[in-house]
Protein backbone atom coordinates (compact mmCIF):
# COMPACT_ATOMS: atom_id res chain seq x y z
CA UNK A 1 0.00 0.00 0.00
CA UNK A 2 2.84 2.65 0.91
CA UNK A 3 4.88 1.71 -1.84
CA UNK A 4 1.91 2.21 -4.81
CA UNK A 5 1.59 5.68 -2.54
CA UNK A 6 5.01 6.88 -2.94
CA UNK A 7 4.62 5.54 -6.51
CA UNK A 8 1.73 8.32 -7.14
CA UNK A 9 3.34 10.42 -4.81
CA UNK A 10 6.46 10.39 -6.98
CA UNK A 11 4.87 10.80 -10.05
CA UNK A 12 2.70 14.29 -8.45
CA UNK A 13 5.80 15.76 -7.54
CA UNK A 14 7.57 15.27 -11.04
CA UNK A 15 4.65 16.59 -12.53
CA UNK A 16 4.13 19.80 -9.87
CA UNK A 17 7.84 20.41 -9.89
CA UNK A 18 8.37 20.14 -13.83
CA UNK A 19 5.21 22.71 -14.04
CA UNK A 20 6.08 25.39 -11.45
CA UNK A 21 9.82 25.34 -12.75
CA UNK A 22 8.04 25.44 -16.65
CA UNK A 23 5.83 28.74 -15.83
CA UNK A 24 8.92 30.47 -14.00
CA UNK A 25 11.18 29.57 -17.13
CA UNK A 26 8.27 30.81 -19.43
CA UNK A 27 7.74 34.25 -18.24
CA UNK A 28 11.50 34.57 -17.82
CA UNK A 29 11.48 34.82 -21.26
CA UNK A 30 8.46 35.92 -22.88
CA UNK A 31 7.45 37.88 -20.10
CA UNK A 32 7.20 41.31 -21.73
CA UNK A 33 4.98 39.60 -24.33
CA UNK A 34 2.09 39.27 -22.18
CA UNK A 35 -0.67 40.87 -21.10
CA UNK A 36 -3.44 39.46 -19.80
CA UNK A 37 -2.75 35.94 -19.65
CA UNK A 38 0.27 37.04 -17.35
CA UNK A 39 -1.62 36.99 -13.92
CA UNK A 40 -3.26 33.29 -14.77
CA UNK A 41 -0.07 31.69 -15.44
CA UNK A 42 1.35 33.28 -12.58
CA UNK A 43 -1.36 31.59 -10.48
CA UNK A 44 -0.93 28.24 -12.50
CA UNK A 45 2.73 28.87 -11.13
CA UNK A 46 1.81 29.38 -7.39
CA UNK A 47 -0.82 26.25 -7.83
CA UNK A 48 1.82 23.92 -9.06
CA UNK A 49 4.40 25.35 -6.55
CA UNK A 50 1.94 25.12 -3.38
CA UNK A 51 0.95 21.12 -4.78
CA UNK A 52 4.71 20.40 -5.02
CA UNK A 53 5.44 21.43 -1.39
CA UNK A 54 2.62 19.78 -0.03
CA UNK A 55 3.70 16.37 -1.99
CA UNK A 56 7.38 16.89 -1.01
CA UNK A 57 6.18 16.62 2.74
CA UNK A 58 3.88 13.93 2.43
CA UNK A 59 6.38 12.00 0.38
CA UNK A 60 9.42 12.54 3.26
CA UNK A 61 6.92 11.65 6.15
CA UNK A 62 6.32 8.70 4.77
CA UNK A 63 9.79 7.21 4.49
CA UNK A 64 10.26 6.99 8.63
CA UNK A 65 7.04 4.54 8.29
CA UNK A 66 8.50 2.55 5.72
CA UNK A 67 11.92 2.25 7.52
CA UNK A 68 10.73 1.79 10.93
CA UNK A 69 7.20 -0.07 9.51
CA UNK A 70 5.24 1.91 12.04
CA UNK A 71 3.76 5.39 12.09
CA UNK A 72 6.06 5.89 15.57
CA UNK A 73 8.58 6.19 12.72
CA UNK A 74 8.00 10.12 12.05
CA UNK A 75 8.70 10.85 15.69
CA UNK A 76 12.04 9.02 16.08
CA UNK A 77 14.36 11.60 15.45
CA UNK A 78 17.61 9.22 14.45
CA UNK A 79 15.78 8.49 11.65
CA UNK A 80 14.80 11.95 10.58
CA UNK A 81 18.84 12.32 11.21
CA UNK A 82 19.76 9.94 8.81
CA UNK A 83 17.65 11.01 6.60
CA UNK A 84 18.61 14.44 6.18
CA UNK A 85 21.77 13.85 5.96
CA UNK A 86 21.15 10.72 2.76
CA UNK A 87 20.68 11.39 -0.66
CA UNK A 88 16.61 10.90 -0.26
CA UNK A 89 17.15 14.02 2.23
CA UNK A 90 19.03 16.25 0.10
CA UNK A 91 16.84 15.84 -2.82
CA UNK A 92 13.47 16.43 -0.80
CA UNK A 93 14.92 19.34 0.77
CA UNK A 94 16.38 21.00 -2.24
CA UNK A 95 13.27 20.37 -3.95
CA UNK A 96 10.94 21.81 -1.12
CA UNK A 97 13.28 24.71 -1.27
CA UNK A 98 13.22 25.26 -4.57
CA UNK A 99 9.30 25.64 -5.09
CA UNK A 100 9.47 27.44 -1.64
CA UNK A 101 11.63 29.98 -3.33
CA UNK A 102 9.60 29.85 -6.56
CA UNK A 103 6.45 29.93 -5.29
CA UNK A 104 7.30 33.29 -3.35
CA UNK A 105 9.04 34.89 -6.50
CA UNK A 106 5.39 34.68 -8.05
CA UNK A 107 4.32 37.18 -5.47
CA UNK A 108 6.56 39.63 -6.24
CA UNK A 109 7.66 42.44 -8.60
CA UNK A 110 8.38 40.86 -11.87
CA UNK A 111 12.51 41.67 -11.72
CA UNK A 112 12.48 39.88 -8.41
CA UNK A 113 10.22 37.59 -10.23
CA UNK A 114 13.08 36.38 -12.48
CA UNK A 115 15.76 35.98 -10.44
CA UNK A 116 14.66 34.09 -7.69
CA UNK A 117 12.22 32.35 -9.55
CA UNK A 118 15.36 31.11 -11.62
CA UNK A 119 17.53 30.27 -8.61
CA UNK A 120 14.17 28.08 -7.36
CA UNK A 121 14.03 26.24 -10.80
CA UNK A 122 18.00 25.55 -10.85
CA UNK A 123 17.79 24.00 -7.25
CA UNK A 124 14.64 21.97 -8.16
CA UNK A 125 16.55 20.54 -11.36
CA UNK A 126 19.45 20.15 -8.95
CA UNK A 127 17.64 18.29 -6.69
CA UNK A 128 17.67 15.23 -9.19
CA UNK A 129 20.99 14.60 -9.11
CA UNK A 130 21.57 13.64 -5.53
CA UNK A 131 19.34 9.94 -5.88
CA UNK A 132 19.67 7.39 -8.72
CA UNK A 133 22.00 6.24 -10.44
CA UNK A 134 23.63 9.65 -11.27
CA UNK A 135 24.66 10.02 -7.55
CA UNK A 136 26.18 6.45 -7.25
CA UNK A 137 28.40 6.58 -10.45
CA UNK A 138 31.54 6.90 -11.24
CA UNK A 139 31.42 9.27 -13.80
CA UNK A 140 29.14 11.83 -11.53
CA UNK A 141 29.86 15.06 -12.72
CA UNK A 142 29.04 14.37 -16.22
CA UNK A 143 26.41 13.15 -15.91
CA UNK A 144 25.05 15.32 -13.38
CA UNK A 145 26.04 17.69 -15.79
CA UNK A 146 24.06 16.13 -18.49
CA UNK A 147 20.95 15.24 -16.21
CA UNK A 148 20.92 18.89 -15.53
CA UNK A 149 20.65 20.44 -19.15
CA UNK A 150 18.12 17.21 -19.43
CA UNK A 151 15.83 18.20 -16.90
CA UNK A 152 15.84 21.52 -17.01
CA UNK A 153 15.12 21.62 -20.57
CA UNK A 154 12.33 19.29 -19.78
CA UNK A 155 10.82 21.49 -17.32
CA UNK A 156 10.90 24.43 -20.21
CA UNK A 157 9.35 21.81 -22.68
CA UNK A 158 6.45 20.29 -20.37
CA UNK A 159 5.92 23.26 -18.04
CA UNK A 160 5.23 25.68 -21.13
CA UNK A 161 2.45 23.25 -22.81
CA UNK A 162 -1.03 24.81 -19.86
CA UNK A 163 0.61 28.21 -20.10
CA UNK A 164 0.83 28.09 -24.70
CA UNK A 165 -3.03 26.90 -23.91
CA UNK A 166 -3.73 29.92 -21.89
CA UNK A 167 -2.40 32.30 -23.58
CA UNK A 168 -3.75 30.61 -26.88
CA UNK A 169 -6.90 30.75 -25.01
CA UNK A 170 -6.69 34.37 -23.15
CA UNK A 171 -4.84 36.88 -25.40
CA UNK A 172 -5.54 38.22 -28.64
CA UNK A 173 -4.60 35.82 -31.56
CA UNK A 174 -1.41 38.51 -33.15
CA UNK A 175 0.06 38.19 -29.67
CA UNK A 176 -0.99 34.69 -28.66
CA UNK A 177 0.58 33.92 -32.52
CA UNK A 178 3.79 35.99 -32.37
CA UNK A 179 4.40 34.09 -28.59
CA UNK A 180 3.73 30.78 -29.62
CA UNK A 181 6.05 31.72 -32.67
CA UNK A 182 8.54 33.17 -30.50
CA UNK A 183 8.24 29.79 -28.43
CA UNK A 184 8.55 27.58 -30.99
CA UNK A 185 12.19 29.37 -32.37
CA UNK A 186 13.03 28.35 -28.71
CA UNK A 187 12.21 24.44 -28.74
CA UNK A 188 13.60 23.95 -32.16
CA UNK A 189 16.76 24.29 -30.77
CA UNK A 190 16.63 23.00 -27.25
CA UNK A 191 14.00 20.37 -27.26
CA UNK A 192 16.02 18.25 -29.37
CA UNK A 193 19.25 18.44 -26.98
CA UNK A 194 16.48 16.47 -23.59
CA UNK A 195 17.13 13.79 -26.15
CA UNK A 196 21.05 14.21 -26.87
CA UNK A 197 21.18 14.94 -22.77
CA UNK A 198 19.60 11.26 -22.52
CA UNK A 199 21.05 9.71 -24.81
CA UNK A 200 24.74 10.47 -23.08
CA UNK A 201 23.41 9.72 -19.75
CA UNK A 202 22.02 6.58 -21.36
CA UNK A 203 25.76 5.63 -23.10
CA UNK A 204 27.48 6.19 -19.96
CA UNK A 205 25.32 4.64 -17.36
CA UNK A 206 24.34 1.09 -19.51
CA UNK A 207 27.28 -0.81 -19.52
CA UNK A 208 26.81 -3.00 -22.72
CA UNK A 209 23.96 -3.11 -25.35
CA UNK A 210 22.61 -6.14 -23.67
CA UNK A 211 21.64 -4.14 -20.76
CA UNK A 212 18.53 -2.87 -23.11
CA UNK A 213 16.62 -6.27 -22.39
CA UNK A 214 16.29 -5.62 -18.65
CA UNK A 215 13.47 -3.88 -17.19
CA UNK A 216 15.89 -0.39 -16.83
CA UNK A 217 16.72 -0.88 -20.62
CA UNK A 218 13.19 -1.31 -21.48
CA UNK A 219 11.94 1.55 -19.90
CA UNK A 220 14.82 3.31 -21.67
CA UNK A 221 13.75 2.64 -25.01
CA UNK A 222 9.96 3.19 -24.07
CA UNK A 223 11.00 6.89 -23.27
CA UNK A 224 12.93 7.20 -26.53
CA UNK A 225 10.28 5.93 -28.61
CA UNK A 226 7.70 8.12 -26.74
CA UNK A 227 9.83 10.76 -26.87
CA UNK A 228 10.42 10.11 -30.74
CA UNK A 229 6.18 10.15 -31.10
CA UNK A 230 6.12 13.75 -29.68
CA UNK A 231 8.50 14.79 -32.23
CA UNK A 232 6.68 13.55 -35.02
CA UNK A 233 3.47 15.29 -34.28
CA UNK A 234 5.36 18.61 -33.37
CA UNK A 235 6.80 18.24 -36.63
CA UNK A 236 3.48 17.37 -38.59
CA UNK A 237 2.20 20.60 -36.55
Amino acid sequence: MLDSLVVLLRAAIFISVLQAAGVVLLLGLFRKNLTISKLSICSLGKRAAFISALTILVRYLIEPIRLTGSMTGIFDFSIHEFLITSGFGITQFSRALGVIILGISLLGHPNIREKTGLFGAILIVISFCFMGHTATSEQHWIISILLTVHVLLAAFWFGSLLPLHLISSLETAAIAGKLIENFSKVAIYTVPIILLAGLGMAILLLPSINSLRTTYGMLLLSKIIGFAALMCIAAFN
